[in-house]
């Protein structure tokens, strides 16, 4: 593990609104790698866009409800590669940053609240995303995916985002999409490569190529692929995803296997 610094600290801002601003961090130099969710505590994961892997650095943020209106975030800021033993200050900037943009954030937001008032202006309804007319307070959990195979009318495989939402499951890429709604969903199950390829349903949905890529018993043997089985027009079916995220992928699938088990019970 490379060079760390870690600080904790209690912003005046709700959890989901902590959690709201920081996907959306300077989008240009981080990349989100792992978002899990959790009603009192959330993971978010952040890593550089960088050219040489010795310079990169992983962000990791939990957030954890501390009362009314505060969270308590901590940062932790390393070095992905050990080829630099001094981060040259670079951790603490980072956390830095980061407290920064969440506490300007906070007192932007106390500064419209007041310009509000003044004004007797209605606030703005938030802005609505995707399918389901979802918003930011309705995503549940969001990981790094790639799309393995059981949507009709996606006949490749396709690198990603599989988010949960309050009505369903998307998978979003740059351009195409998809959806499957939680009254679809009939069960939902963790796999691995072997899993998969005992299984003939399974295997004949899955793209062989992408299933090849695991190449070692430890990758075959890795339970990071979500199977949902799902109704569709054509009759039940399953739709097949695989964990990308480097951070703790099986944990995130089992994660992501509740959360949708919890959704699909409302």
């Amino acid at each position: 593990m490379g060079k760390h610094c870690e600080e904790t600290r209690i912003i005046n801002q709700s959890k989901d609104q902590c959690e709201e601003r920081l996907l959306a961090f300077d989008t240009g130099k981080y990349e989100l790698k792992n978002h899990i969710v959790d009603k009192e505590e959330s993971h978010v994961v952040l890593h550089t866009k960088i050219i040489f892997a010795a310079n990169g650095q992983r962000i990791t943020i939990k957030l954890q409800s501390a009362g009314d209106q505060k969270t308590e975030v901590c940062v932790r800021s390393e070095l992905i590669s050990n080829v630099m033993m001094n981060d040259r200050g670079v951790n603490k900037k980072n956390i830095n940053a980061m407290f920064g943009y969440l506490n300007e954030e906070n007192e932007a937001s106390q500064n419209r609240k007041a310009d509000s008032a003044r004004n007797d202006q209605h606030p703005k309804p938030k802005r609505k995303l995707f399918f389901w007319a979802k918003n930011a307070t309705d995503l549940k959990m969001s990981m790094m995916a790639s799309y393995l195979g059981g949507y009709p009318e996606f006949e490749k495989p396709l690198k990603g985002t599989m988010e949960i939402h309050e009505a369903g499951i998307d998978f979003v890429v740059m351009g195409p999409k998809f959806s499957i709604p939680f009254f679809e969903i009939k069960s939902v199950a963790i796999a691995s490569a072997w899993d998969i390829e005992k299984n003939p349903a399974w295997w004949e949905t899955c793209f062989k190529d992408e299933l090849k890529k695991d190449k070692t018993d430890h990758e075959k043997a890795s339970k990071n692929k979500l199977v949902v089985i799902y109704q569709n027009d054509l009759g039940q079916t399953q739709c097949i995803f695989r964990a990308d995220t480097s951070y703790e992928a099986e944990k995130s699938v089992v994660k992501a296997q509740m959360l949708i088990q919890e959704m699909m019970g409302k």
